[in-house]
């Protein structure tokens, strides 16, 4: 029941595998080489520099193209939790107004002004408030002949709330990469400068250590953090490549209070006044829900009109907090 909320972390213990072993064999074959008294000696400073290259390079190209880890679920543990939290026996009543959830501890009551999101999953419904997560076995409602009314009931509540237009989801590359780069140097600039810095000031040490170079060589360590931002693009690019569309909801609904998004299984909707911050960048809205993630809305599916709405829209939201 819970193992597709389960997070999946990329898998990239062979790229990293690369990475450590390459970093060895290039500190050993520099040592060897800078320790050497024969000239134009290759074996093994040379070679060790070499292999340590390729494996560099080999822990990149993995990297990027590492694929998520499959869940490892352990049966035992799945069923020790669900016998602390979910094998008692519920019962659940909802008219016009709210639901009513009752287990032998007590029962809890909420109005569908609570409701933020309804998921219909292949065996249960699931109706969920801003804390907390409400499990209904899809087969006890329908043998009630109840499923259909409390999911029709549930959405309504979720829909009826002032909708002003429509707008598509769907980012252009350039949109998601400049989106990305802001946001993961918005939030960790200063770690990102220091990182760049360290590896420039790296490549300069080996600059500097070898055989007296002319000055104008220097000039070439530029491009140690051009590369280092190239290479970053390049992961957020196929990162982009890799998204499959068709489980994300295509359209998001701008509405008075709220934004509202929709799947095939999943209706949700996110309240401005939940919203931590807003930016704007060339191309798309970035909201802030969370100060760890946000929501993407592409400016193209905009009309003029609709801009100026919605940036009103949302400051007169955060503004009710």
């Amino acid at each position: 029941m819970t193992g597709g909320s389960r997070k999946r972390g990329q898998d990239r213990s062979i790229a990293r595998a690369c990475a450590i072993s390459g970093l060895c064999c290039f500190a050993a074959g520099y040592f060897f080489l800078h320790r050497t008294t024969i000239e134009a000696s290759f074996f093994p400073g040379g070679l060790l520099l070499i292999i340590g290259l390729l494996l560099t390079f080999l822990a990149a190209v993995l990297g990027l193209f590492a694929k998520p880890k499959s869940p490892r679920l352990d049966p035992a543990a799945l069923r020790r939790e669900y016998e602390l939290f979910n094998a008692d026996r519920r019962a659940i009543d909802f008219d016009e107004s709210g639901w009513r959830l009752s287990w032998y501890e007590g029962e809890d009551v909420r109005p569908w002004s609570c409701l933020r999101q309804v998921h219909d999953g292949k065996t249960i419904l699931v109706l969920a408030t801003t804390t907390t997560k409400y499990w209904l076995p899809k087969d006890a409602l329908e043998r009630a002949g109840q499923l259909e009314h409390l999911k029709t009931l549930a959405e309504s509540y979720l829909i009826n709330r002032g909708k002003l237009f429509e707008v598509p989801l769907r980012s252009s590359a350039q949109v998601y990469l400049v989106a990305a780069m802001f946001d993961r140097w918005r939030r960790q600039l200063l770690t990102r400068l220091l990182g760049y810095a360290a590896v420039t000031l790296i490549a300069y040490w080996i600059v500097c250590v070898a055989p007296p170079q002319q000055a104008s060589s220097l000039w070439g360590l530029a491009v140690v953090p051009v590369s280092l931002i190239f290479g970053e693009s390049l992961l957020y690019l196929q990162n982009y490549s890799n998204i499959d569309w068709s489980k994300y909801a295509q359209n998001a609904e701008i509405m008075s209070d709220c934004i509202a998004y929709s799947t095939k299984t999943d209706r949700w909707i996110a309240e401005y006044r939940r919203l931590k911050e807003v930016r704007e960048i060339p191309g798309a809205f970035l909201l802030y829900f969370d100060p760890n993630s946000y929501h993407l809305l592409p400016k193209r599916g905009f009309s003029s009109s609709q801009l100026a709405q919605f940036r009103q829209t949302v400051n007169r939201g955060k503004k009710k907090e």
